[in-house]
């Protein structure tokens, strides 16, 4: 997430206020402490947004945020078992924890059948910006983890439908390059809004980035009417619009672009101008 610090003096200033408010919302949950917490499971893609949603609603007095380093309920990034998870949510004192494993966005059903009273929000973001962020950020590991997902079977993704399988095993070449990879990694994790039948469950909202970068409090206020959360305005004061159409276009083989394009369509019901810039 990107925020607004003119200065080094101005950064260790925004620490501090957090640091303070983390101790204040702590004191506050011991004393009006929620006789039932229910976990929140915020997923997508990496570079889409997952960040700055998870800590809009962390700004809230009855939210707790368990990011993917946090040891109570993570270890490698990765949930530790549903059963930790669930001593996690028995010792808090808010009556919503925020859990960000968006490596492990493929297992939603699962979260949501072990978890009865949890909620999904799904964040995505158009493919370019995405793309053009993921291969800035992870470089060649996309490349490295697609080529493993192909050599392993998809072992890790046994909820991935054949088809799709296939055709990031017919795009991943030797010669693979870091937009393409990272392609294939939005396709793979955007698709699964659907093929894991996400679209049809009311326990589920999809955000968009662009449309929580715009209008952050009409966005904010529509997650925490789904969440049955108190709306604050401090929950988007850190938001601003300044990472949609930054730089061009990435470069991508056209099976790929079109793959992505598509999927964004059954997503949002809108086309994606070929022509749009993004980050």
């Amino acid at each position: 997430m990107t925020l607004i610090v003119r200065n080094k003096q101005g950064f260790y200033a925004h620490r501090l206020r957090r640091r303070i408010r983390y101790i204040l919302k702590e004191f506050y949950q011991q004393i009006y402490r929620s006789n039932r917490s229910e976990p929140v499971f915020v997923l997508g893609s990496g570079r889409s947004g997952t960040d700055i949603v998870a800590h809009c609603l962390s700004k809230s007095w009855d939210t707790e945020l368990i990011n993917e380093d946090n040891p109570k309920a993570f270890e490698n990034w990765r949930l530790k078992s549903l059963n930790v998870v669930s001593q996690s949510l028995d010792a808090t004192g808010a009556s919503l924890v925020i859990l960000k494993p968006i490596v492990e966005t493929l297992r939603a059903n699962e979260f949501l059948e072990h978890f009865p009273s949890s909620s999904v929000v799904f964040v995505i973001r158009n493919p370019y910006d995405a793309i053009n962020s993921m291969a800035r950020f992870f470089g060649q590991s996309h490349v490295k983890a697609v080529k493993s997902w192909v050599a392993t079977d998809f072992s890790r993704q046994p909820n991935v439908p054949k088809e799709l399988k296939q055709f990031i095993a017919d795009n991943c070449s030797d010669s693979l390059t870091i937009e393409d990879a990272s392609g294939l990694y939005w396709l793979l994790y955007n698709s699964a809004f659907h093929y894991l039948n996400l679209y049809s469950c009311e326990r589920v909202r999809l955000v968009r980035y662009e449309e929580l970068i715009r209008r952050p409090e009409h966005t904010m206020k529509q997650v925490c009417e789904f969440l049955d959360l108190k709306w604050r305005r401090s929950m988007t004061d850190e938001v601003y619009s300044g990472s949609v159409g930054k730089n061009s276009r990435p470069e991508l083989s056209a099976s790929i672009e079109n793959a992505c394009l598509c999927q964004w369509e059954r997503l949002t019901g809108e086309s994606l101008p070929t022509e749009c810039v993004g980050e």
